[in-house]
């Protein structure tokens, strides 16, 4: 209906029945109009972008890859940098050692630690260095005998067959030798040949396939390498001592009646029963055969060269025995005193003190007085290096000794006769 103010007016019928469930405070909340879609088909919802399974494995492989590579190249370049300055790592000082490939002559060259060097040095020469056990007969003070009394050395084998080189004061006067290997093996040893000379002497044992040394050139070593020692000192055997040459071209007195000349002195330890035994140098070759130690001193030990050691054992092997050379001469290592005292003009060489009657000095017209300064063109300026480099040559060779006789220099012709 209509009322006075023209507005529509609902009817009191429509007023009962007027549903109020959405209205607030009597408002009426105009229903709202239903959504129609702007496209009848439904869009797509977006879906995460999932990594395949492979690219994963692909990840996870470069990660380790990279790894590697990286540990690598830090550790190659960590051990360059430690290895090029040893003053600041000095544990890792390095050292150029030569070792022999399988059965062949040929060898190789490698760098290495100097600790790494002496094992394998070891490694390589210990299978080969034995232990001397001998029976000798005693004497009393009369010249009678007095019963059997026992010692012990060291030596080394140098060919397959069992030829042993070892001291000649370890094997003298001995009545039964056994020789022990590092493997536990005995066998029973002959001495082939000695020299009281050189203190050397040749054992032979009856076996086949044995393992041997490498022997070195003695000629080749320096004052301040790095040697090896091994033996068995009191006993105990396989022992190893390191140090270094403390000189070289020696003469000392080993008996009240033998000098040994041109020996080899190391500082590595040297006692009682490493005698016979190797002194190796870091490539595990031979270069000396420990002989003897001051027995008042510590760090004093000598060793034949191996040079001098092969001489004696090719001539027994070949002759039975070995001839030394001499060159005919008593002298002495010219000093200041000795110049002023007879008024020599020579700054530096061997002062000759006498000559021996009949010897190839006395021949080639050598004169008490002169001063050998070098033979064969070597410098001579001591009397052990005089008496070394003679014992390297053979009777019968014939060596150009230059000397000074009152300020002017003569050349000498001297034929090498046989020493005594």
């Amino acid at each position: 209906m209509i009322d006075e103010n023209g507005f529509i007016k609902p009817d009191p019928e429509e007023a009962q029945n007027l549903d109020t469930s959405n209205t607030v405070e009597g408002y009426v909340t105009p229903e709202t109009p239903p959504t129609v879609p702007a496209y009848s088909s439904l869009l797509p919802q977006p879906q995460p972008v999932r990594r395949s399974s492979s690219g994963r494995v692909l990840l996870v492989w470069g990660l380790i890859i990279g790894l590697l590579l990286g540990s690598v190249l830090g550790g190659i370049l960590g051990n360059y940098v430690v290895m090029s300055n040893p003053g600041t790592f000095p544990w890792a000082r390095t050292v150029s050692a030569t070792y022999p490939v399988g059965t062949s002559s040929s060898s190789t060259t490698i760098v290495t630690t100097e600790e790494q060097a002496i094992e394998n040095a070891v490694k390589i020469a210990s299978p080969a260095v034995v232990q001397i056990n001998i029976t000798s007969v005693s004497q009393n003070p009369f010249g009678f005998s007095s019963g059997t009394q026992e010692g012990l050395g060291s030596g080394f084998i140098i060919t397959s067959d069992g030829y042993v080189l070892t001291n000649n004061h370890v094997v003298e006067n001995a009545t039964k030798i056994t020789v022990m290997l590092k493997d536990g093996r005995e066998f029973s040893g002959q001495v082939v040949g000695t020299d009281t000379t050189s203190d050397v002497a040749v054992v032979k044992i009856n076996g086949t396939n044995l393992p041997t040394v490498q022997l070195g050139d003695s000629s080749t070593l320096t004052v301040g390498q790095k040697v090896i020692a091994i033996g068995n000192p009191y006993g105990l055997s396989q022992t190893v001592t390191t140090g270094v040459i403390s000189a070289l071209e020696r003469n000392v007195q080993a008996s009240a009646t033998e000098n040994l000349v041109g020996v080899v002195q190391t500082d590595a330890a040297i006692n009682p029963g490493n005698s016979g035994g190797p002194l190796v140098d870091l490539s595990g070759r031979v270069v000396g055969m420990n002989t003897m130690i001051y027995q008042d001193a510590q760090g004093l030990g000598f060793s034949v060269s191996i040079n001098t050691a092969k001489k004696v054992y090719d001539a027994i092997i070949k002759d039975g025995k070995i001839t030394w050379p001499a060159l005919g001469i008593q002298g002495a290592t010219l000093t200041t005193s000795i110049a002023q005292q007879y008024n020599v003009k020579a700054s530096q060489g061997v002062y000759i003190v006498q000559i021996t009657s009949g010897s190839g000095a006395e021949t080639a017209g050598l004169k008490a007085g002169d001063v050998i300064t070098a033979i064969d063109d070597k410098p001579m300026t001591t009397i052990d290096g005089v008496l070394s480099y003679i014992r390297s040559r053979n009777v019968g060779d014939t060596v150009q000794v230059v000397a000074d006789r009152g300020g002017t220099t003569k050349t000498f012709s001297v034929i090498l006769k046989p020493l005594g």
